[in-house]
């Protein structure tokens, strides 16, 4: 084996027989009502100052729109089995003030009673805004399948029908909304009700079996496992389908998976950390891909034609508490070029198993845990995951490419010791003529000299993009929002390959045109 971080890099791709479709769905988002994400994140009122439209934050929106948002998932997270739709539609003035469930962790002498100010209008307002589809997560543990029922009613059916669309007509929207991803419940094995696997697929099948038939088919997205607990949670899944059987007839489109790269329980920090910190997180990340083939292998034993995908709604790097923009910001983290890379290594997974997943969403976009922005008053920054997903925007709707890289592993520093990891990760799609290829050199210290080319075909162009910087703990901050951004990267074509240097630290994204 050649030294650590001196590995030079052959990366062969085959574009003929291309694979599966990467759906936009790989790139969601997720929304909660907790801390800083709604309120002041997303919502900051029709009549505050800051430039909004109709009290969304008009900089969210504009941002959003620049990498495709598919869809988000709203209005939680464990905030949403103990929300009741009603309590946000109606005249926002006579909208009540209700408990959250995020309430308890608030700093003690300030408050998180949810306003109502942000219900389902504003929600699919921001939807419409920005061209994404809604993902509902529902109330299973305190509501009911009358209350479900209803909201998928007062959603979907069309004007003239059922009561609850005039009711909707004369709350603003006389169109039905159109939902088609629905979440029955959210961590029933927590705080969405302490249930067994056995306990929740009981009360699944009455959520679903008089699911309302109004247009669009449902996408159903049962409760799945914490895919981060050591044993993947594997039992959980089994658990649920097993019980599923013995004559049960109840659909399963999707099955939620959460994978946190969880370090709430070390002593690593968000923006200081060493080596060993760096490769520990990005190395945790890359468990995602056991997590998904484990669970997928798991769900074949049951469903042999694999009608069932895995939904991973809820994914990122979390961090102990203590480095929030503020109080009120719960689990709000300043987020580094590390996390960055991170995120990218996770779509390069998402990518290649783009044929398991139906749907991906990260925790969360704003004001939390693996956030794309920081936003406090007037005041509103990029972190550097959010480049990671404007690098990787053009492989949406286009077909998974076959991709081998050939690489020496790295020997890294761990808190445990030294560790092994892949000297590259990459993934690549082609979309007609266009070939587009993201690779990420995790490594700190060395510059990767990589041939990339076709087994067949020629290609006649190529330009590239980068994220990287010379500190590994580098961020973006409300006061220096462009310190860690994309630039340029050049790109040498030589009939079927290109030649390139992938700097330490970075994420490349390169756009071929081929013939």
């Amino acid at each position: 084996m050649r030294p650590a971080f001196a590995a030079d890099a052959d990366i062969e791709i085959t574009v003929q027989g291309a694979g599966p479709e990467i759906s936009p769905h790989l790139y969601g988002q997720f929304i909660e009502h907790l801390g800083g994400v709604i309120y002041d994140g997303i919502w900051v009122g029709r009549n505050s100052k800051i430039e909004n439209v109709g009290g969304i934050r008009k900089r969210f929106v504009d941002d959003m729109k620049r990498i495709g948002v598919p869809n988000y998932r709203w209005p939680g997270g464990c905030f949403a089995d103990g929300y009741h739709w009603r309590d946000g539609i109606g005249e926002p003035s006579k909208r009540p003030r209700t408990y959250n469930y995020w309430q308890a962790s608030m700093p003690k002498g300030l408050d998180a009673t949810e306003t109502n100010q942000f219900g389902i209008h504003e929600f699919m307002h921001l939807c419409r805004l920005c061209g994404a589809e809604p993902y509902l997560a529902t109330n299973m543990a305190s509501g009911s399948p009358r209350e479900f029922h209803d909201w998928v009613s007062y959603c979907n059916a069309p004007a003239g029908t059922v009561s609850v669309a005039a009711e909707r007509a004369e709350n603003g929207d006389k169109e039905p909304f159109g939902v088609r991803f629905w979440g029955v419940g959210n961590e029933s094995w927590g705080c969405g009700g302490d249930m067994t696997p056995a306990e929740y697929a009981t009360l699944y099948r009455r959520f679903v079996t008089q699911f309302p038939a109004y247009d669009p088919k449902p996408f159903l997205v049962a409760v799945g496992p914490r895919g981060h607990s050591k044993d993947l949670d594997l039992g959980w899944t089994t658990g649920f389908f097993d019980a599923m059987q013995d004559g049960h007839h109840s659909r399963v489109d999707g099955l939620s998976v959460h994978y946190y790269t969880d370090f709430r329980n070390s002593p690593e920090k968000v923006s200081t950390f060493d080596a060993r910190g760096w490769y520990d997180v990005i190395r945790e990340g890359l468990r995602t891909e056991t997590v998904i083939e484990k669970h997928w292998e798991a769900i074949g034993k049951y469903d042999p034609e694999h009608h069932t995908k895995l939904v991973v709604d809820e994914w990122g790097v979390w961090y102990r508490r203590g480095e929030e923009i503020g109080p009120a910001y719960l689990l709000s983290q300043p987020l580094t070029l590390r996390d960055a890379l991170h995120t990218a290594v996770t779509f390069d997974v998402f990518n290649r198993h783009a044929d398991k997943i139906a749907m991906a969403n990260v925790a969360q976009t704003i004001n939390c845990i693996h956030s794309l922005f920081l936003a406090q008053g007037d005041r509103f920054a990029r972190t550097p995951v959010y480049y990671v997903f404007e690098l990787y925007r053009d492989h949406m709707r286009s077909q998974l490419a076959q991709l081998h890289i050939r690489c020496d592993e790295l020997q890294v520093p761990s808190r445990n010791g030294t560790a092994a990891m892949p000297g590259l990760s990459g993934s690549a799609s082609v979309n007609g003529k266009t070939l587009t290829v993201t690779i990420t050199n995790p490594s700190l210290d060395s510059t990767v000299a990589a041939n990339l080319r076709l087994t067949s075909g020629s290609i006649v162009e190529g330009r590239g993009r980068i994220l990287t910087h010379a500190d590994m703990t580098a961020g973006n901050t409300f006061d220096h929002s462009d310190n860690v951004k994309l630039a340029s990267f050049p790109v040498t074509v030589r009939g079927n390959r290109t030649e390139i240097a992938l700097p330490p630290r970075a994420v490349v994204s390169l756009e071929l045109i081929t013939s």
